[in-house]
């Protein structure tokens, strides 16, 4: 009986794996809130929230409902088995995969044309379903696997034990051989039958990911330029535009991304089943010297660069609206301050400089601190590290021009907390820093440690690249405390 249904069970199988793979699966774990559960429930999880499970003939928006109460975005949504039936009866029933196919159907149609969340689509894509779908394919392939009928392998034994009583053991020997290799054809042939339905497909997601790619235009160029001639007034709508053109652009590539994700699973389910059909071959292959073709590979790579392309297109777009958007801000205080008198005008300009003033001044003083202080020092070795150090001499050092400018009047009061400093800085820069660096180094060649390390950040220091020595030196201290 089991080897009867095994090409409908295994159709069906490979049916549910490029929906669930691709639209994701897992075991159940509900807590049952309400409804028939006999036939299945729809279960939904939002992110920090528990599970809500509701019998199937509530459908998954109840499920959904629930779980929105709990938390944020995204929710998950899976379907679980029939309850009336163990696992062994649901994987060996067409009729009962089937009622569970359908489930898994409603819960993503749910979430894709219903709810229009294209995060949750993602999160029931790759969730519950994949492990609840894998742990009824073991159970299936173990029925399977109880008491198989090798009809083939009987038809051959049949031959070889025919042929042998003839006393025609080479003619018996290349009967089974062409037996082998006519199923070998025959897995080859449904393979052909299957790429093509696959690749037709497949041209079409490709045709619809160019068409995506060629909308990607200079939208938020015209937005800006807009923005830059606009008055306060004409700034609000400007502001909206961005704010959608930002949505649509975050929107728009989820159902083509749910797609790709659809006929990429579909490709690695089709190859592992080709794989799969070709195992018990193998051997008659290799001594024919024949190689399984790889009909997958190239198709997946390019899946995958597209969604690579789609994920890097809506964070170009998040960056640049959040730009445009802050630059809308600016602007908008800008012809605010325009618009008042000459007195609110100086008024709001000598607030800005204070503000702007006491920021460099706590900065500066941060720096004296922290140049005040000692480097730390390794925790076994008592050697100092000195990466951060002289990163500090370093932005210190560069502050040095702003204050001996002639127009640092804002800077004022923190530049006289500098200028006692610069000379220092410099000194320890040039001398300081270089000295204990190659201390450090003697040391650590002292106590054994392997050359090459010690030499980088001998190289550096001697090409007078003073904060890359003091990096790999830091790095050597590190390594021999680990060691």
């Amino acid at each position: 009986m089991i080897e009867r249904a095994r090409p409908a069970r295994r159709r069906a199988i490979l049916a549910v794996a490029v929906a669930a793979l691709a639209l994701g699966a897992t075991a159940a774990g509900c807590l049952w809130k309400f409804g028939d559960d006999t036939f299945g429930s729809f279960c939904a999880a939002s992110v920090g929230g528990e599970e809500h499970c509701v019998g199937e003939n509530h459908g998954p928006g109840a499920a959904w409902a629930q779980a929105e109460k709990d938390g944020a975005l995204p929710i998950e949504v899976w379907a679980t088995w029939p309850n009336n039936k163990t696992p062994e009866e649901i994987v060996a029933s067409e009729t009962s995969l089937g009622v569970w196919f359908g489930h898994i159907d409603d819960a993503i149609a749910y979430v894709r044309d219903d709810a229009r969340n294209a995060e949750s689509l993602r999160a029931t894509l790759a969730g519950k379903l994949a492990r609840l779908l894998d742990e009824a394919r073991v159970r299936q392939r173990v029925l399977l696997a109880e008491a198989p009928v090798d009809a083939a392998g009987n038809f051959t034994a049949a031959m070889l034990d025919k042929a042998s009583a003839e006393r025609e053991p080479l003619a018996a020997a290349l009967a089974a051989d062409r037996q082998a290799m006519a199923a070998v054809q025959a897995v080859f042939d449904q393979a052909r039958s299957d790429v093509a339905l696959l690749r037709s497909k497949y041209a079409g997601v490709a045709a619809r990911f160019a068409a995506y790619r060629a909308t990607e235009a200079a939208a938020y160029a015209a937005l800006s330029a807009q923005a830059s001639r606009s008055d306060i007034d004409g700034l609000d709508g400007v502001e909206q535009a961005v704010l959608a053109t930002a949505r649509e652009a975050s929107r728009s590539p989820g159902e083509l991304t749910a797609e790709i994700l659809r006929w990429s699973a579909t490709l690695q389910v089709f190859a592992a089943s080709f794989d799969e059909a070709m195992a018990p071959h193998r051997e008659l292959l290799a001594t024919h010297g024949a190689v399984l073709p790889d009909m997958t590979s190239g198709a997946l790579r390019s899946l995958n660069a597209m969604l690579g392309y789609v994920k890097g297109r809506v964070a170009r777009s998040d960056a640049t609206a959040a730009a445009l958007l802050g630059g809308i801000a600016l602007r908008r205080q800008a012809l605010r301050v325009l618009q008042m008198d000459e007195g609110a005008r100086e008024a709001v300009a000598g607030a800005r400089t204070r503000k702007a003033s006491d920021a460099f001044e706590q900065r500066a003083r941060a720096q004296v601190a922290a140049l005040s202080a000692a480097p730390p020092v390794s925790e076994k070795l008592g050697l100092p590290l000195l990466a951060e150090r002289c990163g500090e001499l370093l932005a210190l050092a560069q502050l040095r021009p702003l204050c001996e400018a002639a127009g640092s009047s804002w800077r004022e009061v923190g530049c006289a907390e500098l200028r006692g400093r610069f000379d220092a800085a410099e000194a320890e820069l040039r001398t300081g820093v270089p000295q204990k660096i190659a201390a450090g180094l003697a040391a650590l060649r002292e106590k054994g440690m392997a050359a090459a390390e010690l030499d980088t950040a001998q190289a550096r220091l001697d090409a007078g690249d003073v904060k890359g020595a003091a990096i790999a030196y830091d790095a050597a201290v590190r390594g021999a405390e680990g060691t």
